[in-house]
């Protein structure tokens, strides 16, 4: 069996230090302005595009990329060269085979290949892959597009035959005229992700410290998460706006869905049910412990209006702060005879 790539090894498991700061990372939310960056050729359709690339594609390529982000899946086939590559917080050097996936929101760089150049990629928006339910669904639930997990595994002879097939039957598709040619490239896709879903599976129990170095970053992402719904709460920065898994999300250099599913992995709730929660906590402190009325406490929680805060907490607790509150005055009092 071919040898997995040895992540301690080959990838740097830490946050790129003395990054450039964020206002000053490009960020590119469609393929043409992309492509323009890398000095590439415009892609035929603006939320798809399949490329292979070969000595002669590079010549057009300005083939080293300062870190930028990105809103784009990606998932690439190394068939041979040698290149460095980070992605996220992994710095990865490739020589042979390999699969390699860049998610939305990563900061993404590479550098000059050391010799020339062979591989495919399909990369895509997230417009294409809401059209088709399939291919979202299998999206949302694979491991390798979870922020932290995209990352590089070697492939055996057979598994880069299989999956170069694949490639040239989506290229094929893709430079036809058929009108609805990219049905049949979602398909084809799904199909491409399941054989690669079973190769990742495959790695993963090989390498116990990739499964064990997860965890522990999954673990860390929901206190992350969780520090930083109380920190909103306690600064006032709760309004409307902030109450989003897509702020929480942007705040912590994640993907929404990303957040989401881990979160509800450990947690057992939704990403917006464990900001409601931490919501709910604070209110629920603040109508026992302080005199403060209805009208202070929803404005101190981020709430333009107490009707809103009402229906809010009446939605989560079944109840209005109003008998809350006297609930629990009667109780104690109950309790101090």
């Amino acid at each position: 069996m071919q040898r997995p790539v040895n992540f301690f090894r080959f990838a740097l498991m830490r946050r790129i230090k003395q990054q450039p700061k964020g206002e000053d990372i490009p960020y590119f939310s469609d393929l043409v302005s992309f492509y323009k960056h890398v000095n590439g050729r415009p892609p035929l359709h603006k939320d798809f595009d399949i490329r292979e690339i070969d000595p002669e594609v590079l010549k057009g390529y300005d083939y080293v990329a300062k870190p930028f982000r990105h809103s784009f899946y990606c998932i690439a086939l190394f068939l041979q060269g040698d290149i460095t590559l980070n992605t996220g917080f992994w710095k990865t050097r490739l020589k042979k085979p390999a699969l390699y996936f860049k998610t939305p929101c990563q900061v993404v760089s590479w550098t000059k290949p050391e010799r020339w150049l062979k591989e495919y990629f399909i990369v895509f928006t997230e417009n294409f892959m809401l059209n088709y339910k399939a291919l979202a669904d299998i999206i949302f639930e694979l491991p390798f597009f979870k922020l932290e997990k995209a990352i590089p595994f070697e492939l055996e002879p057979d598994e880069v035959e299989l999956l170069t097939d694949l490639y040239n039957q989506i290229l094929k598709e893709y430079r036809s005229d058929n009108t609805d040619k990219f049905d049949l490239i979602a398909s084809y896709t799904q199909t491409l992700l399941i054989h690669i879903r079973r190769m990742y599976n495959k790695y993963a129990k090989i390498d116990k410290s990739l499964t064990a170095h997860i965890h522990q970053h999954d673990q860390s992402l929901v206190e992350e998460f969780r520090v930083l719904i109380r920190k909103n709460i306690l600064s006032g920065n709760m309004e409307n706006s902030n109450r989003t898994v897509k702020y929480f999300a942007s705040q912590l250099t994640t993907h929404p869905n990303h957040l989401n599913a881990v979160v509800k992995r450990l947690t057992k709730k939704t990403a917006i049910a464990f900001i409601h929660e931490q919501l709910v906590h604070e209110a629920k402190s603040l109508l026992n412990q302080t005199e403060l009325s209805i009208k202070e406490i929803a404005f101190s929680l981020g709430f333009n209006e107490p009707s809103h805060f009402n229906h809010f907490f009446k939605k989560q607790m079944h109840t209005t702060p109003v008998l809350y509150r006297k609930e629990k005055q009667v109780s104690f009092s109950n309790n101090s005879l």
